[in-house]
């Protein structure tokens, strides 16, 4: 349920719920956070993962159905996701692209609004500095939520930190709208 507050002519809202996703072809982290106000709650993550002995249409679409599970346990009113970061090897860029685009269909089959995040600027937004490492952002991302299981994945990690770069973005385009 999503509550609405009037400000300067135009609604936002009180309270969101974010899925962040971290794609992989392998491995794709997923994490959910509640926001109600500037107060923020981890409420559910995961890791949904495919092997390499399916075919690639079975892993894709193992991927969206997963996806579309987590959405109707959850009702996120937002879905934010890692943008594919450019890497060398051409054959692994498409993999996490694809899976990229088999969330972002899941979410559209809920007409959930999704927001894309450069890898760098989830680092930046989380920990201040573009450059983290993958250590440096889980440790944010914990601090934040205030989890203490340090012994999650860096996938789940990783999609709690896109959730968390939407939230910061949702606050930045309040301001903006408010001055």
């Amino acid at each position: 349920m999503i509550f609405w507050s009037f400000v300067d002519n135009n609604f936002f809202p009180d309270e969101i719920i974010i899925l962040g996703i971290d794609p992989g072809l392998a491995i794709t982290g997923w994490g959910i956070v509640h926001v109600q106000g500037q107060s923020l709650t981890a409420v559910g993550s995961g890791q949904i993962k495919t092997t390499t002995k399916e075919t690639r249409s079975a892993r894709l679409g193992k991927i969206a159905s997963q996806i579309r599970s987590v959405i109707k346990e959850y009702s996120p009113t937002q879905v934010a996701v890692e943008q594919q970061f450019v890497a060398k090897n051409v054959r692994s860029a498409m993999a996490i692209g694809e899976a990229r685009a088999a969330a972002m269909i899941a979410a559209a089959d809920f007409e959930l609004p999704v927001y894309e995040f450069a890898p760098k600027a989830i680092k930046e937004a989380v920990t201040g500095f573009g450059n983290a490492t993958k250590e440096q952002v889980q440790q944010m991302v914990f601090m934040q939520l205030e989890i203490s299981e340090v012994n999650e994945s860096f996938d789940i990690s990783d999609a709690f930190a896109v959730a968390l770069t939407r939230f910061a973005d949702a606050n930045l385009e309040l301001a903006m709208v408010r001055k």
